[in-house]
């Protein structure tokens, strides 16, 4: 039934530029509407994510632990995001350290993110108007 390998961090980072794909896409659909949406890298945040690493992985976060985020900092774009009144204007941006960042080319592919609306509405049976 799934015959090919699944790869978790790929897994992941599809998900990342979904995200990024998707945020944009709907920035479009909801211009003038006076709702904006952002899509945000938090940082390397110490999480529960972490107890899924193996062991190599989970030795490398404790030595690098001390220059990540606790989950007060790694907040602190989200709510810039969503109380900092000079972003209207900047809905369907990306944002890192409270601060517009620039992300990868495939995540400026407006095709591609028009591609990812009509497959997730058509999943969920959806419409936009």
């Amino acid at each position: 039934m799934f015959e090919k390998h699944y790869d978790k961090n790929k897994a992941y980072a599809q998900s990342k530029l979904a995200n990024v794909l998707f945020t944009r896409s709907l920035a479009k659909r909801l211009e003038g509407t006076g709702v904006t949406t952002y899509s945000l890298h938090p940082g390397v945040v110490q999480t529960e994510l972490w107890r899924h690493l193996n062991g190599v992985q989970q030795f490398f976060m404790k030595m690098v632990s001390p220059f990540t985020k606790n989950s007060v900092q790694g907040a602190q774009t989200t709510i810039y995001c969503a109380v900092d009144p000079s972003l209207e204007k900047e809905s369907g941006g990306y944002y890192s350290d409270c601060a517009p960042a620039n992300c990868s080319a495939a995540a400026k592919d407006d095709n591609v993110g028009e591609k990812l609306w009509e497959l997730s509405c058509s999943l969920l049976s959806l419409t936009w108007d």
